[in-house]
């Protein structure tokens, strides 16, 4: 569900809301090492578009990257 709040976001092109859920969702994924959440944050960052320009949201990118290959 956090991923989803998180994609509403991008849509929206909320990039404070992109960021709160995201960063609460790889927090998820961490913990849980869930590979589902992982791939719902790749999915998040793909639709990001023109978000991904700004710098919180690519490093964003950059932990969800992370996530992948830990």
């Amino acid at each position: 569900m956090l991923t989803d709040l998180a994609v509403v976001g991008a849509k929206r092109r909320d990039v404070d809301q992109v960021l709160t859920y995201g960063d609460e969702a790889i927090s998820l994924a961490r913990a849980s090492g869930s590979g589902y959440v992982v791939r719902r944050l790749r999915a998040l960052y793909d639709e990001s578009g023109p978000l991904s320009r700004d710098q919180r949201v690519a490093e964003l990118g950059a932990r969800i990257a992370a996530l992948s290959t830990s």
